[in-house]
Formats: C-alpha cells, sequence, structure tokens
C-alpha cells in the first residue's frame, strides 16, 4: 500500500523524501517514518518504477518512470480484494481520478455493496446482542450502534459522491 501511494503521489510530480513523508501525513492516512519511506522508495526504484535525481546536496527528488506509470495504473485499476481495509480503499480513493468515470463508479460502487453487506451483519449481530441476554451490557451495544451509525455515514457519502461522478460524467 506504501509502495501505491508513493507511487500515486510521485505521479503529480517528483517529490524528495521529505516531501513525500509529509504528503503522505497529509493525504490523513498515517505517519510514515523514514524507516519504512527509504526502503520503500529503494525498492521502487530497483524494479524501475521510479528514479531519483540529484537536486542539491545528497538531496534526491524522486520522479515516476514509464515502468512506474504502469505499475501505478495496474494497482489502480485492479479490482481490490474483497478483504481490503478502509485505508487501503482510502488509499485507492484519494488516487481515483486517475481513472475514467465509468471506473470510479465501479470502484466506488463495489465499496458501497461491502458496507451494506458489513451493515447487514452487523444489525444481524445487535438484534441477536439485544436478544441474548436480560442485562445486555449498554456499552457494547453502544459500540455496535456507534459502529453501525459510522457505516451509515460512509455509504452516504459514497452515494453522493457516486452521484456527483454520474452529474459529472452526463454533463460531459
Amino acid at each position: 500500500m506504501l509502495d501505491f501511494a508513493i507511487l500515486g503521489l510521485l505521479m503529480e510530480r517528483p517529490r524528495h523524501g521529505y516531501e513525500l513523508r509529509r504528503a503522505l501525513g497529509e493525504l490523513g492516512f498515517w505517519k510514515v517514518s523514514f524507516g519504512s519511506l527509504y526502503p520503500s522508495l529503494r525498492r521502487l526504484e530497483k524494479r524501475g518504477a521510479i528514479k531519483a535525481t540529484k537536486v542539491s546536496g545528497r538531496r534526491k527528488a524522486y520522479e515516476i518512470t514509464r515502468e512506474g506509470i504502469a505499475i501505478f495504473d495496474t494497482l489502480l485499476s485492479t479490482n481490490p480484494e474483497a478483504t481490503e481495509t478502509d485505508r487501503g480503499f482510502q488509499v485507492r480513493l484519494a488516487f481515483l481520478g486517475h481513472l475514467p468515470s465509468d471506473r470510479r463508479i465501479q470502484v466506488m460502487d463495489r465499496r458501497r455493496r461491502e458496507l451494506s453487506t458489513q451493515l447487514k451483519t452487523a444489525r444481524e449481530i445487535l438484534i441477536e446482542a439485544r436478544s441474548a441476554t436480560k442485562n445486555e451490557d449498554r456499552y457494547r451495544i453502544a459500540l455496535m450502534e456507534h459502529s453501525m451509525q459510522s457505516t451509515e455515514a460512509d455509504i452516504a457519502w459514497l452515494d453522493g459522491l457516486v452521484a456527483a461522478e454520474r452529474g459529472v460524467a452526463s454533463a460531459t
């Protein structure tokens, strides 16, 4: 996932390690240590996905190569596994603008279906938890309800994104 995010950021413009670290943090996904970032950069460089150029002194800037663009496009276009994590989807979403509109809608629709399935399962578990005992644990129930509300909010958010995308697609 880190390699994918690095390639996505380098699709925008060349960056040095500090810029990449800051940009990854600004995306809001995680704080990346240099101990994780630089091995990933070396791995991508060995694969021919990026190349380093000297900017000044010891500082290097990294830019994506044609091979890197092909790798990024493949990673972005590949259907995610059904078990894609929330963070994995967020990283994919951050770079969704690189896909054509119909593919963006497919990715968001797929995520919506996954969330709807999770919501249905959570509702069933909540009903079972409420009926299983007389002395229900109100905090556990509250946590389950909160999780369901968060999932419902994510579904509504995706519905808005898809509606906006369809509006943009029909306007062109």
